[in-house]
């Protein structure tokens, strides 16, 4: 069999995305997601809007900053708009389940956060799928699988921070894996957890395959009553354009 037959059928098989598909609204009309990159992100923030982290990881709003320039020493200037998500990852990437901490900051709300959910920032499985490296990316509020969800940076293009595998952008033409550093995640989303039990698996199916709650996104809180949780959180967030900003603890 040629390379040119082999390579497709062995991404095919390797390719997983989401519980969730971000390039699929639930009416079943597509929408372009974009291709913003990291690289790109200092040119799509806007002048004029406020929230910044201050040294000591305090979020609160600035009128005198406008710009990252206008920002004082030291902070980190995170839009009019924004989604801080503070992972609870160890050095292995391993996460408690529920453990990361997500705080919706809108301009409508100068005085602090307007809702908070406890959830995770990390895949299904960290060894086999690619985990998102901290960072400020641009976030627009979607309807996904018949709940409101932000779609990160367009869903595409997204750094790693140990590589993700179970991506064929990050292969070579003659199926060699390229450089970790080179890794991108897609299809990236922050959506509901799973409502069905306290795990980022699924219950297996008659075959005993357990579908991933998450390739990669961020996700609200998993186990029972999680799902009436997220609806509360996301609800606020509804018209939501503005970013996402991971952070460590």
């Amino acid at each position: 069999m040629s390379t040119k037959l082999v390579l497709p059928i062995f991404f095919a098989l390797l390719f997983v995305s989401c519980e969730v598909d971000p390039f699929e609204e639930t009416s079943g009309k597509t929408f372009d997601v974009g291709s913003l990159s990291k690289r790109k992100l200092s040119n799509t923030l806007k002048d004029g809007q406020h929230w910044v982290e201050a040294a000591n990881g305090t979020i609160y709003w600035d009128e005198n900053a406008t710009s990252q320039a206008t920002t004082k020493p030291g902070e980190t200037y995170l839009g009019p708009n924004v989604l801080v998500g503070t992972h609870n990852r160890d050095s292995n990437l391993n996460e408690p389940i529920n453990s990361a901490k997500f705080e919706l900051y809108l301009e409508k709300n100068k005085e602090g956060s307007s809702a908070e959910i406890m959830g995770n920032t990390v895949p299904t499985d960290v060894k086999k799928y690619g985990t998102l490296a901290e960072g400020l990316y641009p976030a627009t509020y979607r309807i996904y699988n018949k709940d409101g969800a932000l779609l990160i940076n367009g869903g595409r293009d997204l750094p790693t921070v140990n590589g993700n595998p179970n991506n064929p952008k990050n292969y070579y033409n003659d199926g060699s894996l390229k450089p970790n550093s080179e890794h991108v995640l897609d299809h990236i989303l922050f959506h509901k957890g799973n409502y069905g039990r306290e795990s980022l698996y699924k219950l297996p199916d008659e075959h005993g395959y357990r579908a991933p709650i998450s390739t990669g996104c961020q996700t609200g809180g998993s186990g029972n009553g999680s799902l009436p949780v997220y609806r509360d959180f996301i609800k606020e967030a509804e018209g939501f354009e503005g970013n996402y900003y991971l952070r460590k603890p």
